[in-house]
């Protein structure tokens, strides 16, 4: 079994080698072949001297490029690993538990099982999706209200909300040939984790666990949205940016990339009503009447700001 690590760094030298000897130690190391690729996205801190010195080591490979971002460049290392049976992300400043991708396999092939795919890696497109511990700078747990939408695992609040964080996934070689499917560099390219999990909604099956297998420092965790004047005036600031329609841009692309997939389905109906609600007054209407959007707690308040003021 080979399991390629995929990792994107920037200006992450003080963090990193406690990242890169994490994914080293897996347990799961003496089963499996595990290679760590990283892609630099030109940093200007000692993050590249690092990356050499375990490169020379032949713990990773790594190259660098212009800047591109997250997204596009998880996508573009897609090609670079080429092939294996698994693929995971990673980012620079966490640390994984040494359980983290033999767990993420077992569930995986576990769920091939049950679904009557019993084979040595699952056939099905398939996305394990995880938990994180929340730590301070030093990796000592704390406590840390996550965020309410992870406990939803539809397509609804996959699409409006930002859940269970990119670096707890893994997936496995036919997951990665449907991602590659959308083109990163023409369509709208939202954050990777929401892309990937919605992809995967859409085109295969999401599998979720609620024990988390990695430590993710708190610094680099957006705070929880408070309600109130300053929670309300906080949210508008940030979607008044150029990234306040990414969900709306992100809907309208999937149903580009996929359109087979999301024939007459529901989940075309949900990605409609969110890519077109800002044209069409009455898709905006529908997403505001809609309850599978709900979650229960201040965030319903923010989505439908979001939506009364056209800034989703």
């Amino acid at each position: 079994m080979k399991i390629a690590v995929l990792m994107y760094t920037f200006n992450g030298s003080a963090y990193i080698g406690e990242q890169v000897k994490s994914i080293i130690d897996q347990d799961i190391a003496g089963k499996a072949e595990v290679k760590l690729f990283v892609r630099d996205d030109g940093s200007s801190d000692n993050t590249q001297s690092i990356l050499d010195t375990y490169q020379g080591e032949g713990k990773l490979t790594w190259y660098t490029g212009e800047k591109i971002g997250p997204t596009r460049s998880y996508w573009e290392l897609m090609d670079k690993a080429g092939d294996a049976d698994y693929y995971a992300f990673a980012e620079q400043d966490d640390f994984w538990l040494p359980e983290k991708l033999s767990r993420a396999v077992k569930y995986i092939e576990t769920k091939a099982i049950i679904e009557g795919k019993e084979t040595e890696v699952a056939d099905g497109p398939m996305l394990y999706c995880g938990e994180c511990t929340v730590t301070d700078l030093k990796l000592k747990p704390i406590g840390f209200k996550s965020n309410p939408a992870n406990k939803y695992n539809d397509f609804e609040h996959s699409v409006v909300f930002s859940s269970r964080p990119g670096c707890t996934y893994v997936f496995n070689s036919a997951a990665l040939k449907v991602f590659k499917r959308y083109d990163v560099n023409k369509l709208t390219a939202p954050e990777y984790e929401d892309l990937a999990r919605n992809i995967m909604h859409i085109a295969g099956t999401v599998i979720f666990d609620r024990v988390p297998s990695v430590y993710r420092r708190k610094n680099k965790i957006k705070p929880s949205y408070k309600g109130g004047f300053f929670g309300w005036y906080r949210i508008n600031k940030e979607l008044k940016t150029a990234q306040g329609k990414e969900k709306s841009g992100m809907a309208k692309s999937l149903m580009e990339a996929f359109p087979d997939e999301l024939n007459n389905t529901k989940k075309l109906d949900v990605l409609k009503q969110v890519g077109n609600y800002i044209a069409d007054s009455s898709e905006r209407g529908n997403i505001l009447l809609n309850s599978k959007f709900a979650t229960g707690s201040y965030m319903d308040n923010w989505f439908k700001n979001a939506i009364n003021t056209n800034k989703l």
